[in-house]
């Protein structure tokens, strides 16, 4: 079986909460897919996902390794008046389980990503 990528759309996640937006992407991975999600996560969403993944780890769960690439520079005036107003500025955050993703290396303008799947024993 090969390894599943999802591609999730801003609108899918734009009206969640942060808690349950952090617990859609956990189930998602934990189910052994990659997730590329269109906008970015803010800061404050990327750290409850690593201190949620975190509480989850177990023998089958190893962890998640995320990257995450924005739209400009996320201190930036604009960013923060769109922000302020309820706008989004985009972006685009790759997420998978530690043990499908091999090499995640985060380059000024994109990802490179090298997945595997562990052969069962």
């Amino acid at each position: 079986m090969g390894i599943e990528i999802e591609f999730i759309s801003s609108d899918a996640l734009y009206n969640r909460e942060k808690e349950e937006k952090i617990r859609f992407i956990l189930k998602k991975i934990k189910r052994d897919k990659i997730l590329v999600l269109e906008e970015s996560l803010t800061t404050l969403e990327e750290t409850m996902l690593i201190e949620e993944t975190m509480a989850a780890i177990d023998d089958k769960f190893r962890g998640i390794e995320i990257s995450t690439l924005k739209e400009k520079i996320e201190g930036g005036i604009r960013q923060k008046l769109i922000r302020m107003l309820g706008g989004r500025v985009g972006g685009l955050t790759v997420i998978g389980p530690s043990k499908l993703i091999k090499k995640l290396k985060k380059e000024p303008q994109k990802i490179l990503l090298f997945a595997e799947k562990e052969k069962e024993k």
